[in-house]
């Protein structure tokens, strides 16, 4: 089943709010951005997650987006970044553009060796493209996967110095 149709399904037994928040986190998106992406007011969609009772156009583009979204994440080629947390919170949005294409950032955090390893091949099993990872685990994770993988170095700028190394490899 879709994820748009699982919110709609929700309607019927009051677990909208719930599945609203649980969708957006599967889709990996916080409510910032998927305010900046559906045109809804980022108060508008806070005050829902809140509980608070909105209009049925509001429903429309909110399913609407997660469509696209989902659309959007089938045709757009996907690049694992795997990291402790704190890492992965400093990346402001899903969605970046590098010579003229899109690409989707999907998160993977991992804190050990073996967590790296292990989120290095989940990643490629579900059709990652290219992975980003620290230096001192990259020779480990070249090793069980057949996707190119470039390393950030703490600087700035190393995140898009680093996508934009995948993305030339893809």
């Amino acid at each position: 089943m879709k994820v748009h149709e699982r919110l709609l399904l929700s309607l019927d037994s009051n677990r909208f709010i719930d599945e609203f928040k649980k969708i957006l986190l599967e889709l990996n998106i916080p409510l910032k951005e998927f305010s900046e992406i559906s045109g809804i007011p980022y108060s508008t969609l806070y005050k829902i997650v809140q509980g608070r009772d909105f209009r049925v156009s509001t429903l429309k583009k909110i399913i609407d987006t997660i469509k696209e979204f989902e659309k959007g994440k089938d045709e757009i080629d996907k690049i694992a970044v795997i990291a402790a947390r704190p890492s992965l919170n400093k990346i402001k949005t899903k969605i970046y553009s590098v010579n003229g294409k899109d690409y989707l950032l999907k998160e993977y955090p991992a804190n050990s060796l073996e967590e790296c390893i292990t989120a290095s091949i989940q990643a490629e099993r579900e059709g990652v493209k290219a992975i980003i990872c620290a230096p001192i685990v990259s020779s480990s994770i070249e090793k069980v996967v057949r996707v190119p993988v470039a390393v950030v170095i703490p600087e700035k700028d190393a995140f898009m110095n680093a996508l934009e190394i995948v993305a030339n490899k893809i």
